[in-house]
């Protein structure tokens, strides 16, 4: 990685980080990113000293930037820190650059410090390949910076033990519950598979992520794992689960069952043990734990599993997505577009599927069901097309977010020209959810 040192004016320098950051970046994003000043939020230190313990599977010292103030004993008033990873689109691996812990001291806001350090950030994953760039953060500000929110992030829905028949205990149970280990990962792997395997867009968890996670992490960062492996009787693994306390609620992250196996009679058995759980912990707590907090995708098996027994949806939040290059983007994830296109009704299909976004264009050209080609054209007029987007609302599509109908109800200048490229758009890019818990 280049070194970088930029004096940015009145004092103030722009550096990378170093091992000797470590505790004041610390304070730093606890003091900045704690919702109440009143409590802070220790996890957050946690978060950040592992990620600069140089013993983080992913992540490095240098990949945080800060800016020091020199005329007020070099304290630390903006950073940011890029995780980098892999996802999936339909299977596909892509790279993504996460940039997280954003912030900025208050006495120092509105001089640009975000932006410049956004700017080294977008710059570094373009160097590195980055197809993506995906963060989660507050309302509107990231896009400033080219991001349009595009995939679901939270949401989920309750269970909560004093609801009328949410509190039946069965004779003798058929699972037991165990936290798993290292010696673990090989089956969880595949459990975390089967846990992603519907999501369009998920996060790729390789062997070293999974032993940092379980065994690496701080107990109390937001990105230590407590998964805990179901089994049966016998000691079969047939699920596995990760959740956490978070307020008055365990909060299930993750939860996967292999085929074969009743997700109710597993979800059933989870709610009791963690009943059996809370019962103990509460014990000695102000706030008592009274319900299981499912944060899991809208179309999650658990929500069918349980459905009566549930109380209503909780609205997701959104990632905010950005793709620096488009077409470079949509010819890598051809395979999918075409696997789509072939067991549509437009099997077969050749022709151009021109797209105007009013700053840019594209134009898809398939010849008898491949994608042999990904260009711009030039409009002829200002609403030249097959199709026009309006500002970044194409990657709501893309990614699944939203359905073609529904961009055109929200967008009045989201419009499709022909019939032809209103049906081809709905199989190319169907609305399909995505669960995303990004390495960390």
């Amino acid at each position: 990685m280049s070194e970088l040192f930029r004096d940015l004016g009145d004092g103030l320098l722009l550096r990378r980080a170093d091992t000797a950051d470590t505790d004041a970046l610390a304070a730093f994003n606890i003091k900045i990113h704690s919702d109440d000043p009143e409590e802070l939020e220790e996890w957050l230190g946690s978060w950040t000293r592992d990620l600069m313990s140089g013993n983080h599977p992913i992540v490095q010292p240098h990949d945080f930037t800060v800016v020091i103030d020199t005329l007020n004993a070099n304290k630390i008033v903006s950073s940011l820190v890029g995780i980098p990873q892999i996802w999936r689109y339909d299977g596909i691996p892509f790279s993504v650059g996460r940039p997280e812990l954003i912030g900025t001291d208050p006495a120092y806001r509105r001089r640009g410090l975000v932006r410049v350090q956004m700017d080294v950030f977008h710059t570094y994953c373009a160097q590195q390949g980055d197809m993506v760039q995906a963060i989660t953060g507050i309302a509107w500000y990231y896009r400033m910076f080219g991001y349009e929110m595009a995939l679901d992030l939270g949401g989920g829905r309750e269970f909560f033990w004093s609801r009328p028949g949410n509190d039946t205990v069965p004779g003798i149970e058929n699972y037991r519950m165990r936290p798993a280990v290292v010696a673990d990962i090989s089956r969880l792997m595949k459990l975390y598979d089967y846990f992603v395997d519907d999501s369009l867009v998920s996060c790729v968890r390789d062997e070293q992520i999974w032993q940092f996670g379980l065994a690496g992490a701080r107990r109390d960062s937001v990105y230590a794992m407590n998964t805990q492996i179901i089994e049966t009787l016998d000691g079969t693994a047939v699920a596995y689960v990760d959740y956490r306390v978070w307020g008055t609620a365990f909060t299930v992250r993750e939860l996967g069952v292999l085929p074969g196996h009743s997700w109710r009679d597993v979800c059933l058995f989870l709610s009791r043990e963690l009943k059996r759980q809370a019962d103990e912990l509460n014990k000695g707590r102000k706030k008592p734990i009274s319900h299981i907090s499912f944060g899991l995708k809208t179309d999650h098996p658990v929500f069918k599993a349980l459905d009566p027994q549930l109380e209503k949806s909780r609205k997701p939040y959104a990632w905010y997505m950005r793709v620096p290059d488009l077409p470079v983007f949509i010819q890598h994830i051809a395979p999918s577009l075409e696997r789509r296109l072939a067991v549509s009704v437009m099997a077969g299909h050749s022709g151009t599927l021109r797209l105007n976004f009013f700053k840019a264009t594209m134009a898809l050209k398939f010849e008898q069901g491949r994608l042999v080609d990904v260009d711009s054209f030039e409009p002829q007029e200002f609403e030249d097309g097959d199709a026009l987007f309006p500002d970044l609302s194409f990657l709501q599509l893309l990614f699944g977010y939203r359905s073609l109908a529904e961009l055109m109800y929200a967008f009045a200048d989201c419009q499709v020209n022909n019939a032809e490229a209103k049906v081809l758009l709905a199989i190319l890019f169907p609305k399909r959810p995505s669960q995303v818990f990004a390495n960390g």
